[in-house]
């Protein structure tokens, strides 16, 4: 599966080389993955001008530079791989919202006032690095002025059973990362505790995508 990033040193499969493939990747094809791309059209429909944007657990920061590109204020990419870094920043000059987009290093889990408030919030491919994605989620939702857009693995079957062979796998290998499948239900108890709601669902065949909105009845 594996999910983009989150939850510190245990992240030992992610770092600079992954960081400039991703880079690659987005300069030659664009927004890359289905997930991706409806988040940021989720994220327009809901209007763009104005809105400060924070990609949590956002690599190379490809979700909120798209943002960005297409109208919104200013964004943040919140990160605990310092590889990313140089790679984000490249982005960001490379489709000209540098001077608008930022890249903090740092845990929300573990130090959540490092992390400002945003408008928009997007946790993509985040919530299945750690044990905790629920409460990542529900921190994130913290930080939500207006929509929380997520993407994480389909609690089915077929996508826990392939964790379990992907963490064999990284055990055979003496890394430390793990990756887990939540259930949607919990998501939602921890967005509603912050004030937000599911307001729509969208099921590929691996991932899921999800946009939680503040105040919604």
């Amino acid at each position: 599966m594996p999910c983009s990033c989150c939850a510190g040193e245990s992240l030992d499969i992610f770092g600079e080389r992954g960081a400039r493939r991703e880079l690659r990747r987005y300069l030659r094809k664009g927004l890359g993955g289905d997930d991706a791309k409806l988040i940021a059209a989720w994220a327009e429909e809901g209007g763009l001008a104005d809105a400060t944007v924070a990609e949590v657990g956002g690599g190379i920061g490809q979700v909120q530079a798209e943002l960005l590109r297409r109208g919104a204020s200013t964004g943040t990419v919140v990160e605990v791989v310092s590889g990313y870094a140089a790679a984000a920043a490249e982005l960001a000059r490379a489709v000209e919202v540098d001077e608008r987009s930022s890249f903090v290093l740092a845990d929300l889990l573990t130090t959540p006032d490092a992390v400002a408030p945003a408008d928009i919030v997007v946790l993509r491919r985040v919530v299945c690095c750690t044990a905790s994605g629920p409460r990542l989620l529900g921190l994130a939702a913290g930080k939500t002025r207006r929509v929380l857009l997520a993407s994480y693995p389909r609690h089915t079957l077929a996508a826990r059973a392939f964790s379990r062979l992907e963490n064999l796998f990284f055990a055979l290998l003496r890394k430390r990362f793990r990756s887990y499948v939540h259930s949607p239900e919990e998501l939602d108890r921890e967005a509603a505790r912050h004030g937000l709601r599911r307001i729509r669902t969208a099921r590929g065949a691996v991932w899921e995508t999800a946009q939680f909105d503040v105040g919604s009845s």
